[in-house]
């Protein structure tokens, strides 16, 4: 076995949720689909579906069109992550670099662990990324930079003009577009077909509730596209996870009421909470944060509601992660937030 894997670190972060009704730590849908309308997909779901190996060819034009682009723009993955890990091994990244921020989705840092590459960061000042310090750190070994965008956890959402001088430089660029359903803002996949070195990860776990299915894509110029491939798995997803996406697809507004009700929701709420003494920090998607202490964490536990903390970089000290869901709006939890 290699060595260096020895010293990889790895958390299991299958949380114990069975002691909760909501789980708000990982940006999970917990509010229900209409009954008619789940009943609907299971009666789609065929022996078939189980029985054969699926064809996703028609999933990938469908995919493609929602962005104005080509069959041959698309990759499936078995969730963004296995995208992420697809591009580390396409990579020439041993011995040398890659550039991300301080604050970042962590399987980042492990397939640098796992595939002998430095990592190099940007550091949050207050909540601002200055894309500045990030090209101050390309040089000749830099073989991409990787940022999602809106950025987990700390919520912040860089435009296109300010990514462009990056893009500029001639290095890859991947957009990690995990939440970007969740924020009033364009996707960044209507521009690979103009610059070839930016490439963008999409999933269907967050926004689409969608999480185990584990059904992810990587939207890119079609000659990255045929490079990323070759490391591609021989049937990229399951028969099911393929007929529920699908599902989503013929339904895609109602999907997209749904985030845009979540948005509004959360913004009313962060609205109500600034009323109280909590101390309180927004962000353009579908989180927010509140300032933790002993007490706040409690009610949480006491209304049976899994969340996390960060230590966030406004003051870098504790701050509760609020994923606003909409299985919320009635909950005991705010009245008694509201009531501090």
């Amino acid at each position: 076995m290699k060595k260096h894997l020895q010293k990889v670190l790895r958390k299991n972060n299958q949380e114990n949720k069975n002691n909760y009704e909501i789980i708000l730590s990982q940006n999970e849908r917990n509010y229900p689909l209409n009954n008619k309308f789940f009943k609907k997909f299971i009666n789609s779901i065929s022996q078939q579906d189980l029985f054969f190996y699926p064809n996703t060819n028609k999933f990938k034009i469908r995919l493609s069109k929602l962005f104005g682009l080509k069959e041959y723009n698309v990759l499936l993955t078995p969730g963004s992550d296995i995208g992420i890990k697809t591009i580390f091994e396409t990579f020439d990244v041993k011995d040398k670099n890659i550039i991300t921020s301080n604050y970042c989705f962590p399987m980042y840092g492990v397939y640098s662990s796992l595939y002998q590459c430095v990592v190099k960061k940007a550091f949050y000042k207050k909540s601002k990324l200055n894309i500045r310090d990030i090209l101050k750190k390309i040089d000749q070994d830099t073989q991409f930079i990787i940022l999602a965008n809106p950025n987990s956890p700390i919520g912040d959402y860089f435009t296109f003009n300010q990514i462009k001088p990056l893009l500029d430089t001639g290095v890859y660029v991947v957009i990690d577009e995990a939440y970007q359903e969740f924020t009033d803002k364009d996707s960044f996949a209507k521009y690979v077909k103009k610059y070839k070195n930016l490439i963008v990860l999409k999933t269907f776990s967050k926004a689409y509730g969608a999480a185990g299915c584990r059904v992810g894509y990587v939207l890119s110029d079609k000659s990255n596209i045929d490079i990323l491939s070759k490391f591609r798995f021989m049937y990229e997803i399951s028969g099911i996870s393929l007929k529920y996406c699908n599902f989503v697809l013929d339904n895609l507004p109602s999907y997209n009421r749904y985030t845009e009700k979540t948005l509004t929701e959360k913004f009313k709420l962060v609205k109500r909470l600034r009323k109280s003494s909590l101390r309180i920090l927004d962000t353009p998607t579908s989180w927010f944060f509140i300032k933790s202490s002993k007490h706040i964490l409690g009610l949480f536990e006491k209304n049976r509601i899994l969340v996390r903390t960060i230590v966030h970089p406004v003051d870098n000290q504790e701050w509760i992660k609020f994923n606003y869901d909409l299985s919320l709006k009635d909950n005991q939890l705010i009245d008694d937030l509201l009531s501090i």
